[in-house]
C-alpha cells in the first residue's frame, strides 16, 4: 500500500464521521506516511505487530485489507482491531502493550523462532513507567522486540514540554527503540466540527462485544489437605508443561510450592507486576500456558491495568481472535508467624469478584484447591485462583 492509498483510506473514514454513520471514539492517522511506510519495509509478514488507539495505518501496512479495516471501525472497532492469523494486537490502553510485547518476545525466542516483535506506542505512553520497564527487560535478556515511538507531541492537546517541562524532548539510548517524530493531520480524536448523529442507534457493549462462556466446573473430591493440594497441583501443572512467572518462583520457589518443578518452567521476574502479566499475556499468545504467582494481593494493585482491561477481555474485545489460558494464584497474606503490616495482608478478592468475568476460585479445602486447578488447566481461558496463607 502506498502514500496515496494510506491518505485516500483515512480521508474516507473521515467522510464516514462526516456523515453522520460514525457514532464512535476513533483516532485518524496522517502525517506519517513515509515513516512509516520506511519502516514496514524491515517488518516481516509474520512478525508481530502491536499497535494502539490509532491503529489504521498499523494494520493496513501490516497486510488488513482496506475493505475489512473499514468494516471493523464502521463496528464501532476502530481502537480493537485484531486479526491473529497476521499478528495483529491492537490496545487502546495507553502503555497496555509493551509488557505483552515482551511476553511474546520472550516466546519467540524460547522457540528458537526468527520472528520478531513490533510494538508501535505513542509518545504519551513515555509518561508512563510500564514501557520503561519493557525497553529494559528486552535489553536484558535480548528479546526479539523494538519499540517504535511516534512522536506526534500531542496529549489531546497538551504538549511533550507542557507535561514533562524541560525534559519533555526525551531521547531514549536503546537499541530496542525507534523514536520520530511527525505532524499530525488530524486532532487527537476524530476530526473538528459538530455532526449530526441523530439517524445512528448505537449498539450495546454485548452486541458490540459478545460476552464469552465458560465451562461449567467439575469438582473433584481429595483427602488432601490444603497446603499438600496446593504442592500436588503445582507438581501437576509442571507436568504439563506450564511456565511459572514471578519474583520468588525461581529462588524461592513460591513458598515452596513450586520445588517439585523444573529450573527450566520457572521465570523470575523484576518486582514489576504488570510487567509480569504482560509476560504471561504475551507468551500465552504463541501457545504457551503461563501461571502467575503474586506472593500477596496487596502487589496486584500494579498489574491491575494488565488484569481488569487486558487479561480479562482480551477474548471478548478480539472476538475470540487471541485467547489467554492463564492462571493466576492470588495469595492473601493473612497468616504466618510474623505480622505484616495493613499494606502487606489485604484481602480483594472481593473487589476482583465485581469486576472481573473470569473465574475466581477460592478454595477453602484440598478438595476445592484441586477443582480449581485442574479446571484452569482444563480450559483455554484465564482463572484465579485466591490462596490463604492461613490455610497453609
Amino acid at each position: 500500500m502506498n502514500k496515496d492509498d494510506l491518505i485516500a483510506f483515512e480521508d474516507r473514514i473521515g467522510k464516514l464521521y462526516e456523515n453522520g454513520d460514525l457514532p464512535f471514539l476513533f483516532h485518524l492517522s496522517g502525517g506519517n506516511e513515509d515513516q512509516l511506510i520506511d519502516l514496514f519495509k524491515n517488518i516481516d509478514e509474520n512478525d508481530y505487530v502491536l499497535s494502539n488507539h490509532r491503529s489504521h495505518y498499523h494494520a493496513l501496512l501490516h497486510g488488513i485489507s482496506p475493505e475489512k479495516l473499514e468494516n471493523l471501525i464502521l463496528n464501532g472497532r476502530s481502537m480493537f482491531v485484531y486479526e491473529k492469523d497476521r499478528n495483529f494486537f491492537c490496545s487502546a490502553i495507553i502503555g497496555g502493550t509493551p509488557g505483552i510485547a515482551i511476553g511474546i518476545a520472550w516466546a519467540l525466542k524460547r522457540k528458537g523462532s526468527k520472528q520478531k516483535v513490533w510494538c508501535f506506542v505513542g509518545d504519551g505512553t513515555e509518561d508512563n513507567g510500564h514501557l520503561f520497564e519493557a525497553i529494559r527487560y528486552a535489553e536484558g535478556w535480548d528479546l526479539p522486540c523494538i519499540f517504535v515511538i511516534e512522536n506526534n507531541d500531542r496529549s489531546v492537546e497538551a504538549t511533550n514540554k507542557d507535561r514533562w517541562g524541560t525534559a519533555g524532548d526525551y531521547e531514549w539510548d536503546s537499541n530496542k527503540v525507534i523514536k520520530y517524530k511527525y505532524d499530525i493531520t488530524f486532532p487527537h480524536a476524530r476530526k473538528p466540527g459538530i455532526v449530526d448523529l441523530s439517524k445512528t442507534k448505537p449498539k450495546s457493549h454485548e452486541e458490540y462485544f459478545p460476552p464469552h462462556s465458560y465451562p461449567k466446573v467439575k469438582e473433584k473430591i481429595s483427602e488432601l489437605s490444603y497446603k499438600e493440594a496446593i504442592f500436588e497441583s503445582m507438581e501437576d501443572l509442571g507436568r504439563k508443561g506450564y511456565v511459572f512467572i514471578g519474583y520468588n518462583v525461581l529462588k524461592g520457589n513460591a513458598m515452596g510450592t513450586l520445588a517439585s518443578v523444573p529450573d527450566s518452567q520457572k521465570i523470575e521476574t523484576p518486582v514489576a507486576e504488570n510487567l509480569m502479566m504482560g509476560l504471561a499475556i504475551g507468551m500465552s499468545f504463541e501457545g504457551f500456558k503461563p501461571v502467575v504467582y503474586f506472593e500477596r494481593q496487596d502487589f496486584m494493585m500494579v498489574a491491575m491495568d494488565a488484569i481488569v482491561n487486558h487479561l480479562d477481555k482480551i477474548e471478548r474485545i478480539s472476538h475470540g481472535e487471541f485467547k489467554v489460558p492463564v492462571i493466576i494464584r492470588a495469595v492473601v497474606a493473612d497468616g504466618g508467624p510474623f505480622y505484616s503490616g495493613i499494606t502487606h495482608s489485604q484481602d480483594f478478592t472481593k473487589m476482583f469478584q465485581a469486576v472481573l468475568q473470569m473465574p475466581i476460585f477460592v478454595p477453602q479445602s484440598g478438595s476445592d484447591v484441586k477443582t480449581a486447578f485442574e479446571y484452569g488447566s482444563s480450559i483455554d481461558k484465564p482463572i484465579m485462583v485466591v490462596e490463604y496463607k492461613s490455610r497453609y
